[in-house]
């Protein structure tokens, strides 16, 4: 075989070679591009988490110790019986509508946060999907068959109430959402027979739920625990709350351990 060949053979094989390299670099560079936008693709979506979970984490911690404080209270005997009927008419009204008040306001609450979850591709960020755990448990809880009736509400109930709930706010040309007072969620109840009407059956629940046993209000139970387990997720250095009583339901201790009313 003559020079020429062995020198074109040798130029093919290193120009083949050089185009192989190049399109192995090229693309290790592609792929090592993409991982990197996708990194921070994943830090902007955890930093709009953490933005969301920041700005509601105050009010829905407190409304989430308040719901988890009456439903301690809804179960510790002699609570409910001796507050419903004790001859004053405010501290009874007080004792029913505040009791369906702190549901309600938490409900709104978490409408709330999830009307801004929606417009925002935060599915498969971790923290994120931990904290909408907590919320979607609390909903299946609230509307389970499986449970004593009292203060069950099917999901699009839950979702209805929490609208009902909303006050809507402008803040230097942009719109936010809060949830009503309880005084003008009472005056809303002795004024707008169709406000008052979604809370009818909560408000009698109230009496079953005092004349009930433990296993009667199963799902009070339930709902507490699911909620201190949310309290401790959103405040787990126990720092933002003045009253951080986090005691679960027992049967065993029920009895023996108080919170505020």
């Amino acid at each position: 075989m003559q020079p020429e060949v062995f020198i074109a053979i040798g130029s093919a094989v290193v120009s083949l070679l050089s185009v192989l390299f190049t399109t192995i670099s090229a693309r290790r560079v592609t792929v090592l591009q993409y991982q990197l936008e996708e990194q921070r693709h994943q830090q902007s979506k955890a930093e709009l988490a953490e933005q969301l979970l920041s700005r509601y984490r105050e009010p829905l911690l407190w409304s989430v110790h308040a719901l988890q404080g009456r439903l301690f209270n809804c179960v510790r005997p002699g609570f409910l019986s001796t507050y419903l009927h004790c001859g004053d008419p405010d501290d009874e009204r007080y004792t029913r509508d505040y009791t369906v008040y702190v549901l309600a306001e938490y409900l709104c609450w978490v409408e709330i946060i999830r009307r801004e979850q929606q417009f925002l591709d935060l599915g498969d960020v971790e923290r994120n999907k931990r904290f909408f755990g907590f919320l979607d448990r609390m909903t299946q809880i609230i509307a389970a068959l499986d449970l004593p009736a009292q203060l069950r509400l099917f999901r699009g109930q839950q979702r209805a109430i929490g609208e009902l709930m909303l006050v809507r706010l402008e803040d230097g040309g942009s719109i936010r959402y809060e949830s009503r007072g309880y005084a003008e969620f009472c005056e809303s109840l002795d004024t707008d027979p169709r406000f008052a009407s979604w809370f009818t059956r909560l408000r009698s629940d109230v009496d079953v739920i005092a004349a009930a046993d433990w296993d009667g209000n199963a799902r009070l139970v339930r709902m507490q625990h699911e909620l201190i387990a949310l309290i401790d997720f959103l405040d787990p250095d126990a720092a933002r709350l003045a009253t951080p009583n986090r005691a679960l339901l027992d049967r065993n201790l029920i009895g023996k351990i108080t919170t505020n009313a």
